[in-house]
């Protein structure tokens, strides 16, 4: 979801709304509603994504923070005893920067979430230069045979530096670490203006994988037990996606707006379109659909070595106009 959409979309809506994205991701969405002034809310059951979303929307004092940061740098570059990193993404770093990253690692149980997001910001940053900045923003590439010493706590201070003015200190967001399929249980039934959100994707994208992969394994989160509980199946994913959109139904009201961004997607070679996906399973009457293609992205990219020629939709439920199904 790119942050200039989300705010354009959100610039059009009530600053008083009340704001659900029921698979907020790192909660590019939910930052935006904020900025706008919007109570929002933010689910999601990835662990990783909720930390750096509520590092984007929780309020902080920038000069604490800072101050912070930099005592805990001290902190670790004294520590003694401290253990190496695991084997397998041990294997995308230079040694030295490895144990600079599981020094800030021992150091930061105090950290708020926004110096966590950007501890885990900056390993993947680490990763990329360790490699010699072959690898794009979004993926993975071949490990080099040298890899290059970074420093790692710079990096770290320069990230956190970089991104601190952005905190918009807005109306308090709540980031839930849920299943969405669930939502019910920790959302009052009916209490939602707006629901706007890009949900997963079938099983074309890991959400654990490339440098979250990396992040997780650092962590010692258990990345298979992620994987399991996202929607990302494709065998599984229309039952799975039912459930999710028959809880949300339940937080709306009758006067809701849901927007979904939807796109195609080719599965085991048949291409699917996103918005006949939706419209099909949603339990809502007579959306509204504006599609476009891919362009300057890394999908249009995709595109082109698969031979395919995907398109984005925005998908809108206006339930004061078309109501519910009664099926």
């Amino acid at each position: 979801m790119s942050a200039l959409d989300a705010a354009h979309v959100i610039s059009q809506l009530s600053s008083k709304a009340v704001l659900l994205d029921p698979f907020c991701g790192t909660g590019t969405i939910i930052y935006e509603a904020q900025t706008h002034g919007m109570s929002a809310i933010g689910v999601d059951n990835n662990p990783l994504a909720c930390i750096i979303a509520r590092g984007k929307t929780e309020p902080i004092d920038t000069r604490y923070e800072l101050d912070m940061l930099s005592s805990a740098i001290i902190d670790a570059s004294l520590l003694d005893n401290v253990p190496s990193m695991p084997d397998n993404p041990a294997k995308y770093f230079h040694s030295d920067t490895a144990d600079q990253i599981m020094r800030v690692l021992k150091v930061s149980t105090k950290f708020s979430s926004y110096l966590r997001a950007a501890f885990y910001g900056s390993i993947c940053v680490a990763a990329r230069a360790c490699n010699g900045w072959l690898w794009t923003s979004t993926s993975i590439g071949r490990i080099n045979e040298s890899l290059r010493k970074v420093d790692f706590y710079s990096t770290l201070l320069r990230k956190a530096k970089k991104h601190i003015d952005f905190m918009n200190n807005g109306p308090p967001a709540k980031i839930h670490a849920y299943d969405t399929r669930r939502i019910h249980e920790i959302i009052e039934e009916e209490s939602v203006d707006i629901v706007y959100t890009s949900p997963p994707y079938f099983d074309a994208l890991d959400y654990t994988g490339y440098y979250s992969k990396i992040v997780l394994e650092i962590l010692a989160m258990d990345r298979a037990s992620v994987r399991e509980g996202l929607i990302q199946n494709y065998s599984t994913y229309n039952e799975d996606m039912k459930q999710a959109l028959l809880a949300i139904d339940r937080v709306i009201h009758d006067e809701s707006l849901v927007i979904f961004v939807v796109g195609d997607r080719k599965v085991r070679g048949k291409l699917i379109k996103g918005s006949d996906f939706f419209a099909e399973i949603a339990p809502w009457n007579h959306p509204y659909i504006v599609e476009r293609e891919y362009t300057n992205t890394a999908s249009r990219l995709w595109d082109k070595i698969n031979k395919t020629k995907r398109k984005e939709q925005i998908i809108v439920w206006n339930l004061a106009k078309g109501g519910r199904r009664s099926d």
